[in-house]
């Protein structure tokens, strides 16, 4: 079975990708957008190997020479346009050498596409460079520009594509997805991907459910005053700051839905209830709620150039501080 007819919640938009070829009306220009997880990519590959495919079914008939060029990723006329390092911007120069590509016919096929991904990693000048091109298509090239931020795209480029947004899927579609994938933490793995499958499989292959117990369990042990913060955010400061600070803000909110209603709360760390409901009988609701504003401060702080330990360092301090503070 082909990878995206595994995937549910992605049929109704390859239905309407389909939709597009079966009419010849195919945009010269797709803006997917979709928060990290939920298989923009997959589907952009997906439907780009059906596009440039000899003998295309509903999907890519995976046997044609193009279809193995472009398993091989040596497919002349399907072009990829990323940083050349994740989180860094896509500069001005790609985009030339694409616009250069571009002023060639396609070699092999009718068709030619180019993936950019992701494409609000474009700087001004890379957005500007690309607008001739999507001013002034060419009829045998399809642009895939993917996204899991449209807003932090120019109006200029959002305003030449048409857009295809992929939403969360439902939560039993998605626990379903990840049960046949043999992941008995499922309901664990969904929550801390905000309801993404594939981020969802990626923290399950990366045991994110067993690092993340060690940190919650040295948060907790500040709270009972076994642990130093420095000790502990000099440990922390190796490990991704925005990820650890994205934790702390799910815990706080559950000790504040804890708190605010121990009796009827549903809670996105259910397999940490037990030692959630202890320290929210420690806790000083009002002060939560002032963390919870500290928390999601440093999360901002910890995406641009700071020192992370110190961040961390004060986060965890303050977190102690809350055990001392009158319930």
């Amino acid at each position: 079975m082909n990878a995206i007819e595994q995937m549910d919640w992605l049929a109704g938009h390859w239905r309407r990708l389909s939709a597009h070829v079966e009419t010849g009306r195919l945009p010269q220009a797709l803006l997917i957008a979709g928060r990290e997880g939920l298989g923009k990519g997959l589907l952009a590959e997906a439907f780009a190997k059906r596009l440039l495919c000899r003998h295309p079914g509903d999907y890519a008939c995976g046997q044609c020479p193009s279809c193995h060029l472009f398993e091989a990723h040596t497919h002349p006329d399907f072009l990829r346009v990323e940083p050349e390092e994740p989180g860094k911007i896509i500069p001005v120069d790609a985009i030339r050498g694409l616009i250069a590509n571009l002023a060639l016919k396609p070699q092999y096929s009718g068709h030619r596409v180019v993936v950019i991904t992701p494409a609000h990693q474009m700087n001004a000048a890379s957005a500007n460079g690309l607008l001739k091109t999507l001013e002034e298509p060419d009829e045998h090239t399809l642009l895939l520009l993917l996204t899991d931020s449209p807003e932090n795209l120019p109006a200029t480029i959002l305003s030449r594509c048409q857009r295809l947004d992929i939403a969360i899927p439902d939560r039993v579609q998605a626990l379903s997805w990840l049960q046949g994938k043999n992941q008995g933490d499922a309901e664990v793995l969904l929550t801390l991907a905000g309801g993404a499958p594939l981020k969802a499989l990626q923290l399950a292959e990366a045991g994110i459910i067993e690092k993340r117990g060690e940190f919650f369990a040295a948060w907790y042990d500040l709270l009972r005053q076994v642990e130093e913060p420095a000790k502990v955010a000099e440990a922390w400061s190796k490990f991704p700051g925005e990820t650890l600070t994205e934790w702390m803000v799910s815990w706080t909110m559950d000790l504040i839905r804890l708190r605010s209603a121990p009796h009827r709360s549903l809670i996105d760390n259910a397999d940490l209830l037990e030692s959630l409901q202890a320290a929210a009988r420690k806790l000083n609701l009002r002060s939560l709620f002032a963390y919870l504003d500290q928390l999601q401060a440093a999360r901002r702080m910890l995406s641009g150039q700071v020192n992370r330990q110190l961040v961390l360092e004060e986060l965890l301090i303050r977190w102690l501080r809350l055990a001392r503070s009158p319930t």
